[in-house]
């Protein structure tokens, strides 16, 4: 299993924008491309984190487009909201030092899933 988190910080005026974007892309993902979750956080600091889950590093690779233009084999509407949500990074780089996303590969997965004592 392969994990990506990103962090970033938005301006106040862009939060609402950037949250319904992210749900499109993220429900999409998970619908149509093999993702396996994704998580929105926002911090008392300002700071946003995305974390997602995908079977493999190759499957998202294929979905996410980094920083080039979104893959044409994705519909015209998430295309689009992907297009925006760069657009929106690229606008709020002055608020935050480090854009990278953090590639990780699973070695031990918890999550949602209850442990019996």
């Amino acid at each position: 299993m392969f994990a990506v988190i990103y962090k970033f910080k938005l301006k106040p005026a862009q939060e609402e924008l950037y949250q319904h974007h992210w749900h499109k892309i993220a429900n999409f993902f998970i619908k149509h491309r093999s993702a396996i979750g994704s998580c929105l956080h926002k911090g008392d600091n300002g700071l946003w984190v995305a974390y997602s889950r995908w079977p493999d590093k190759e499957t998202r690779d294929a979905s996410w487009p980094g920083e080039g233009s979104p893959n044409n084999e994705l519909p015209e509407d998430i295309r689009h909201s992907i297009q925006l949500m760069q657009t929106i990074k690229t606008e709020n780089s002055d608020l935050e030092e480090d854009y990278e996303e953090i590639c990780l590969n699973v070695i031990n997965d918890l999550l949602g899933i209850p442990e019996k004592l």
